[in-house]
């Protein structure tokens, strides 16, 4: 093989892991959370606090001054965490046991309003975000 195909073939490599790379670090449009075919109703504004919790779902949006709760969620695979199209990585990346985020959320409903129940919701995105500590009760 003469040298200028090994390096034509350097150069295609390189090519193809740098595009691998830069689509890995992006969440494709319809990846995004107003885009998921199951979303049932228009995404709304929401200012809360987002927490970790003990059960399904384990991700929870509090809209503040209200009693409900709104599940972070996917309902089509409720055994896994949230993926790029129910919670923003940027989002996520924030959240932990001993953190809570407040902030403006875009939310968009994955199940219809229903007395006495949780919603289920995907986050479009969040602005406004402020990372606080969460401390826990009884300690």
């Amino acid at each position: 093989m003469n040298i200028c195909w090994r390096l034509f073939i350097l150069w295609l490599l390189v090519l193809i892991a740098g595009v691998s790379i830069v689509e890995s670090r992006f969440v494709q449009p319809a990846q995004m959370c107003r885009n998921r075919p199951d979303v049932v109703g228009k995404c709304f504004s929401v200012h809360g606090r987002l927490s970790v919790y003990n059960g399904t779902p384990s991700v929870r949006l509090w809209p503040m001054g209200t009693k409900r709760l709104l599940g972070v969620i996917d309902p089509t695979d409720v055994s896994h965490e949230p993926g790029p199209s129910v919670l923003p990585l940027d989002i996520k990346s924030r959240l932990d046991w001993d953190k809570k985020v407040i902030g403006d959320f875009v939310v968009c409903p994955l199940t219809k309003l229903r007395p006495d129940r949780m919603q289920a919701v995907c986050i479009q995105s969040g602005k406004n975000l402020v990372v606080k500590p969460h401390k826990l009760n009884g300690n």
